[in-house]
């Protein structure tokens, strides 16, 4: 049984794509540690009452924890702006065999073996394949095809490689 969707990234889309994969990394351990530290440390001088310091460790931990976010978000804006193929419709086709691509330039089939990791967000369905690229689905393009999708992935990945909500 084939599963067909046709997507087209959007800003919302790549932007939590970018954020889970930096957030989700070495990178994203470190942020979150050095954001946690920078509160404590706020804390402890305010328990002191240094409030100078106080405040200037609790904004360096906001933007740690939160202005990277924005920056993100913004630089993300600006490419899908610029770039007329990642705004391009991409066909998708789900099948035992592994999934085939198609855009109105090109077309490739994927075997099931090509992918190492399925992940579900709160607004995309991603993809990561062996060499390093990803498959992102807006899960608000998906919603009717989304189970029978999940129900392949879960048929043809290897379970611990799968983080997919049914």
């Amino acid at each position: 049984m084939a599963v067909k969707v046709e997507v087209k990234l959007d800003v919302p889309s790549v932007t939590d794509f970018t954020i889970h994969h930096i957030c989700s990394g070495k990178i994203g351990i470190f942020r979150n540690v050095l954001g946690v530290l920078n509160v404590a440390l706020a804390v402890a001088f305010l328990v002191k009452q240094q409030i100078a310091l106080a405040v200037v460790f609790a904004l360096f931990a906001a933007f740690v924890l939160g202005g990277l976010k924005m920056i993100i978000r913004n630089r993300v804006t600006k490419q899908m702006e610029h770039s007329n193929r990642l705004s391009m419709p991409v066909t998708y086709e789900f099948s035992e065999k592994g999934i085939l691509t198609t855009t109105e330039s090109d077309s490739g089939m994927a075997s099931w073996d090509a992918f190492k990791r399925a992940v579900t967000t709160k607004k995309i369905l991603i993809l990561y394949s062996n060499s390093g690229q990803a498959i992102i689905l807006p899960l608000n393009q998906i919603e009717a095809e989304y189970k029978e999708i999940a129900d392949l992935i879960y048929e043809n990945m290897p379970a611990p490689a799968v983080r997919v909500q049914r």
